[in-house]
């Protein structure tokens, strides 16, 4: 039963033109057995997806492993920096790990540590992003990325505007985890909500959680790969791929 894909059928349907979606899970390096899952169901389904890495949580292990995915899936499983230890260091207010509280020397020594260590164990298979954890981040952000040389910013569609200093911005216009719409609520919401992004874009950004992702989201997960896959009017690629 996949009725919650109605309306994005639908609007796929009503458009003269492709839309490009990419899946982009957060948070490798927790819960390395249910990041494994949802890889085996993009694996299975021959479907790209972008993994933002935390640099201090994840092993020598799973960066392993997933090299060696990559290499099985023909390279459509890609990497990209989440932050650095993903903590929050906000006082008040919303969390945040590169906020208003953290100076730029702070919020750089952190960035080039993390991606120190992700180039020592990903290599040249380590894209130049970043998603800042909790979708969140500031202009000083921002210039620090720049000038370490950073292409792209990934955060939620609806953050505040920033001033991007060359970096490119690819965001996320779908939360999974988010089921709550006026249209409905569970998958109702997720179908809900891809229907209203693929109405507003020509590229739409799904986030998902591998750790929050249960049994009904992943079979409910298959059946989107499966719709996009087929749709002459969608268009599955990975992050990088959506930057064109």
């Amino acid at each position: 039963m996949n009725g919650w894909l109605d309306p994005l059928r639908g609007g796929l349907d009503r458009r003269d033109d492709q839309v490009t979606f990419f899946f982009r899970d957060d948070d490798a390096g927790w819960d390395d057995e249910a990041l494994l899952r949802l890889l085996d169901i993009f694996g299975d389904e021959a479907a790209p997806v972008d993994l933002a890495v935390i640099p201090a949580a994840i092993g020598d292990d799973l960066a392993k492993a997933l090299l060696d995915r990559r290499e099985e899936t023909a390279r459509r499983l890609r990497f990209h920096q989440h932050g650095f230890r993903h903590v929050n260091h906000e006082e008040t207010g919303r969390k945040c790990e590169f906020g208003d509280s953290r100076g730029r020397a702070e919020q750089r020594g952190d960035i080039a540590a993390g991606r120190a260590r992700l180039v020592e164990l990903f290599g040249g298979s380590l894209d130049p992003f970043f998603t800042p954890p909790w979708n969140r981040c500031t202009q000083v952000t921002v210039e620090v990325l720049s000038d370490l040389g950073f292409a792209a910013l990934s955060r939620d569609a609806t953050a505040a505007a920033l001033a991007l200093a060359g970096l490119a911005e690819v965001p996320i216009d779908v939360d999974w985890a988010r089921q709550e719409h006026p249209r409905g609520t569970g998958l109702a919401a997720v179908g809900a909500r891809l229907a209203d992004a693929i109405a507003r874009r020509p590229v739409v950004g799904v986030m998902l959680h591998h750790a929050r992702l249960g049994e009904e989201d992943a079979r409910a997960l298959r059946d989107l790969l499966r719709v996009l896959a087929r749709h002459p009017n969608a268009r599955l690629a990975n992050l990088g791929d959506a930057l064109g």
